[in-house]
């Protein structure tokens, strides 16, 4: 397949957000479906798909999206936490606070607080 057309992932994903916002749940979803299909190796995708599916209130669904990208060494932050709060929503605790701890490098960087 051709490498995906970074403008084309960039209105998709504009588009995912506005409707997140808006709080049009199912349509974000649709959208995030069919970016994922058109991407699935961006992490940034994953994230917003299973975003969608945390918003609905389906935690297995978030849960199953996003464990791969959560629960690799130097995850996408917005992965392993959507995956935590799965997680946590799930009983599996031990899960979750392992998902963070993976991410926690790309987390400390991010952070401000102690400069």
């Amino acid at each position: 397949m051709a490498p995906a057309n970074t403008h084309v992932v960039r209105q998709l994903q504009q588009l995912i957000y506005y409707h997140l916002d808006n709080h049009l749940l199912r349509n974000a979803l649709f959208i995030a479906g069919r970016l994922q299909a058109y991407d699935p190796k961006n992490a940034d995708n994953v994230y917003l798909i299973a975003l969608c599916y945390f918003r609905l209130g389906q935690l297995k669904s978030v849960y199953d999206s996003s464990r791969h990208q959560a629960l690799k060494p130097g995850a996408h932050v917005g992965c392993s936490y959507v995956f935590a709060q799965a997680c946590l929503g799930l009983g599996k605790y031990v899960e979750g606070a392992h998902a963070l701890d993976k991410s926690r490098g790309n987390w400390i960087r991010m952070n401000s607080w102690t400069k």
